[in-house]
Formats: structure tokens, sequence, C-alpha cells
């Protein structure tokens, strides 16, 4: 039996906030962890609405099962797309699993990895032993007649398209061993043994796209939004600044600024439908939205009215969020911080300090305010004082005195869970404390909020929350804390049940032990789940995608900056036990960018073109 619990919407990845909207934004490898007492995850906690389809019912057709697959040829691969091995290639290695200690090194695929069964074909990438130029990698799974050999003297492969396929839909739930061999060519001799171990592809898959925040460099231009669904091998532009047609930007004194054009996009979330992204502008830290469809790519949604519009062009806000449950005619609302803690037009000071921010709704569909985007900044003041309680308004959080930042709202619309913290700059977070709280939308009214058991740890900050589809989990990142938040490089990734619990470290967050590096120091961080969470034989299986620096690319236009890339990994809940798994790298991002602040949906943008 299989159900599959779906949260409306496509993966957008965005941008860590600021730092291409402003200048001064500045486990051993073979272990799969698993957790579970106390922080377990019972059935009934979260009850998201997300809708729950039975797949054995007019869901995907299963593959006819093998017995005895022969999905991987009887002869070896010879890898010709660069020098060509030798012919004797297989002698040079001997018998299987023969030789001494000290080979190559898999950065891809992780020892440990679960891969969706729908994911990526692998990328088969190793760090060698000086001297070494000949590998050989051999995949085995008992159910195929054939071990997988190849032979090659690049220092990656990937497996073909088709052979994947096959593989993924016959050998699910079962271990498929690695392991790969080198010799040098110039000096023969026995064969050195690198990394081996398993990976497992789940009986589920991974649904929706991704968008992501890409940049080369720290000026406005120099970041768009990027994209492409699971299994597609090619990336799309999904959206650039200059196709945001959303007019009337106003400045920190309510005039509208230059052309009334939107000048960056920072981070950002998607509508419900997957149809549209919603994101920070550049300074002073407003709201946009805007169309990724291929059809109308930039253009302002129907639904959003000059009032709704006009709202959300208000200064010093935070990252939005919307939820399943409050998006439909007459009821489309979305929640952010709203830097000032008190007052509610625009005064022409400067916010960029947030220590009370306040955490807002918003109505798109809102009749007031009525004057046109070019209205002068005395009419656009009053009318929008005069909307509050209309056009946007204020959650009261009783109980929390500090401020409330980087909200996420769950697919149930019942619960927010933000960040209380005594630090807010530019609209994210800066240096100080934070702890997760939750507290009830209760139709806009809010209520009585409440730390998270188990994320709101005095020793750590804890930010970035991030609901399953099923509401049942809750991602986050932790650091040490009091201290930085934005871009922290000691950040982790934890995930812990949406009532609190004992919270659970990602596998994930720990790189192969050849690329050099350990974390804490790689910034692990903005987690985001798959669209859809799927239950099979009492195991619930859902998929984080986050951003991390531990490859060790850079800026194109700032090469002393660290530029991160995007990876995935898998969380099983099985009765009360979370298993984590280590991380797979999207080998099709361009690594030439740096790619952060992934939100993953049901996102309707163009598919991506296949590369060359």
């Amino acid at each position: 039996m299989r159900t599959l619990h779906r949260r409306i919407g496509t993966l957008v990845i965005g941008s860590a906030c600021a730092i291409a909207c402003s200048a001064s934004a500045d486990r051993p490898p073979q272990q799969v962890q698993g957790a579970g007492g106390a922080g377990g995850i019972p059935d009934d906690i979260g009850g998201g609405t997300g809708n729950i389809f039975d797949v054995g019912s007019g869901g995907p057709v299963e593959p006819p099962p093998c017995e005895v697959c022969e999905d991987f040829p009887a002869a070896p691969v010879l890898d010709d797309s660069g020098t060509p091995p030798p012919a004797n290639a297989a002698e040079l290695f001997g018998a299987p699993g023969s030789g001494a200690t000290g080979g190559p090194c898999l950065a891809e695929p992780e020892i440990g990895a679960l891969y969706p069964n729908n994911w990526l074909r692998p990328r088969f990438r190793w760090i060698a032993p000086q001297g070494q130029d000949l590998f050989e990698i051999r995949v085995h799974a008992d159910r195929e007649k054939n071990d997988l050999v190849v032979y090659t003297t690049n220092r990656e492969w990937k497996m073909p398209k088709d052979m994947w396929e096959k593989l993924a839909a016959h050998v699910r739930g079962e271990p498929i061993t690695i392991t790969i061999r080198s010799v040098s060519t110039s000096a023969p001799s026995a064969p050195l043994v690198g990394s081996s171990g398993p990976i497992t592809i789940a009986p589920a898959p991974a649904g929706g796209s991704m968008v992501y925040w890409a940049a080369i460099g720290e000026g406005p231009a120099d970041a768009w939004l990027a994209g492409f669904g699971v299994g597609e091998e090619g990336v799309v532009d999904a959206l650039k600044v200059d196709q945001v047609q959303q007019g009337g930007r106003r400045d920190e004194n309510g005039n509208v600024r230059g052309d009334g054009k939107a000048r960056c996009i920072g981070c950002h979330s998607s509508t419900p439908d997957g149809e549209a992204v919603m994101f920070m502008d550049h300074w002073p830290w407003d709201l946009a939205i805007a169309s990724v469809k291929e059809d109308s790519v930039g253009a302002v949604p129907a639904y959003v009215t000059p009032g709704g519009s006009e709202a959300m062009n208000q200064a010093w806000l935070g990252p939005p969020k919307m939820s399943p449950a409050h998006f439909s005619p007459g009821d489309r609302i979305f929640i952010t911080s709203y830097g000032r803690d008190k007052g509610s037009v625009w005064d022409g000071q400067s916010h960029t300090s947030m220590p009370n921010a306040r955490l807002a709704w918003f109505d798109l569909e809102s009749p007031a305010p009525t004057y046109a985007e070019g209205t002068n900044a005395t009419m656009a003041k009053t009318e929008m004082a005069a909307a509050e309680g209309t056009a946007f308004g204020f959650i009261e959080r009783e109980g929390d005195p500090r401020g409330a930042m980087m909200p996420d709202w769950s697919n149930d619309g019942r619960t927010i869970v933000y960040v209380s913290t005594d630090t807010g700059k530019d609209g994210r977070l800066a240096a100080g404390a934070g702890d997760l709280y939750t507290v009830p939308y209760n139709n806009r009214q809010g209520g009585a909020a409440t730390p998270l058991p188990g994320a709101a740890e005095a020793n750590f900050n804890e930010y970035y929350p991030a609901f399953a589809p099923d509401d049942k989990l809750i991602a986050f990142n932790r650091t040490p804390g009091p201290g930085e938040m934005y871009y922290n490089p000691n950040s982790d990734i934890h995930v812990i049940p949406a009532a609190g619990g004992t919270p659970t470290r990602l596998a994930a967050n720990d790189p192969p032990a050849c690329l050099g590096v350990t974390s804490p120091g790689i910034h692990n961080s903005w987690p985001q789940w798959s669209p859809e969470a799927t239950t099979v034989d009492g195991k619930t299986y859902y998929w984080v995608i986050f951003s991390s620096s531990r490859d060790g690319y850079t800026l194109q236009k700032a090469p002393s900056k660290k530029a991160s890339q995007l990876y995935v990994t898998g969380v099983v809940v099985e009765g009360t036990t979370v298993h984590t798994y280590p991380a797979i790298y999207l080998w099709n991002q361009d690594p030439g960018t740096s790619n952060h602040t992934p939100a993953w949906d049901v996102f309707k943008i163009p598919p991506a073109p296949v590369p060359l």
C-alpha cells in the first residue's frame, strides 16, 4: 500500500535574501544515521491538509518485477569520452575486489545515499591518488544478473539514462554496492581499492521542480531565478529582474522609486498554484510578485488587485510565505515580517535594523487602497494607513516580547512557525539570538506564541524553519548561539516533529572525506521540502533540498566569496524513528554560479533544455 501526501505547488531556490541585492551583504561517509526516542514522529503529529492519494488506484503504474534482471551489460563498458582505456584494462585490475587500500575516493554518489526512484541519473565523480590514471567502477545488485563494470581514464562518468531508468524501476529498497579501483598504466601493479559501499533507490519518487536563485556576483544584475524539474538534466532561466512587470516600487519615503521597476530578485517563495513567485526587491526591501509560467513570465497574476500590489510595496518587509489552505478566491493571504515596531506608513527612516519586527498578513485581493501606482507620497501614506486591517494587518504573538522573522506557514493553514529574535537586518537575520516559536494563524488574529520544544535552546540559534508537506516535521538551521545567523558557515540542518521533541541532525550535513572539509564550516543552510511525501509499507519518504559550500566553488565576479551549491537528501520516518542519509549533489546545476535558498514546489516553469 502506498499513499502520497502532496502539497500544492515546483522547487524554486531563492537568494540568501540580500547577498546580491546589496553590496553591504556580506560522519564517516559510509554511515547512515538514524534517531528516535522522544524525538520520534507519532502518527498523530501534524495532520496537514495536503491531498492524500492512493497511488495504487489511478496513480503511476509500477514496472513489472524481474527476479533476475538484465539492466547491466555482460561485457565491460569502455568509456571513450576521453583518452580510451587500454584493451587489456580488465587484465590490469585482476579479480574483482582485489588490491590494496588507498584508491579513489567517491565524491558522487556518496556512499549511503538514498535516491528517489525518478531522480536524475547518477554521476560518478572521484578524487584519485597521485599517478593513478585508469579507473574501474563496479556496480553490484543481487537482483542483477551482471555487475556493471566501467573502465575509464576520466575522473567522472555518468550512468546512461536508459540504464538508470531500468535499474530504478527494478531495484528498489535493496543495496546497490559501488566499488571504485585504480591503477597506473605507466607502472602497472596491484590495483588500489577506493570507496566501496551501498547506495539505495527508494520505493518512492520526488515530485515538483526546483527554481533557485543563481548569482555570479553581488550586483543586482548578477542574480536571477533558474530552475528545473525532477529528473531534468538542464536548467532553465525562470525569471530575470528585467522581466518583472509589477511597477510603482517606492522608496522609504513613499515616493515612486526611479522608473518604479523592481531592481533585484531576492528571497522568494512560490504561490501555491505554482504559477508565480513572490520575492524581496532591492532597498528598501519591499515585496513583488511575478509569473513564472512560460506564456506569461513576469506578469502580475490577475488576482492581485492594485490595493494588494501597493500593500506589499511597503518598505522593510521580509521573505513572504503562503499556505495552500489560504489560496482561493476571497482568501489569498501571505505572511511576512514587518520591520517597523510601530506605525504602518512610510516614515522616511532607515529600518535596516529590525529588532522588534512584527508578524504581518497581507491580502493580495485587497480592495484598498484605491489610488493609482504613481500616486504621490502624501496620499500614499494617508491611504495606506487607512488600509490597515483591510490590505494588511498584524498577527498577535502573546507571550513573545522579541521580534518575529523568517516565518513559514503550515500547509493546513493553522500554524505559523517563525524565528523569535532580538535581531533583524534588511528583512533578514543578523547577529543575535534566534529560537523557533509557533503561533496559531486564527483567521489573522494570532494568539499565544510558544517556544518549539527542542528548537528553542539557549545554547543554539534555530532559524529558517520549513514545514514538511504533511506538516508533521519542521526542518531548520542550527548554529551555536547567540551569534551570526545570516549565511553562517557553521550552520547544520536538523529536523524535528512539528509539535517539538528531540531534533535529528541530518547525515547530509557531512560531506565525503575526500572533499577535505567538514561540517560545521561549509554553510549547510536553507532547507526546503519536496511538495510530497510518500508512504510505502509503513515508511514515509520525504526529500529535502539545501545549499552548501562544501565543493569549494566561488563567485565568478567575486572569487574571494564562497559559492554554495544545491544538494538533496532523503528523510524516512518509520514509526518513531527518523532515518537520514548522505547528500546527493545536483550535477545539472551550473557550478559557476552560487545557488542558494531553494523553494521546492510544483512550479509551472518551462521544461529545462537538454544540454548538448
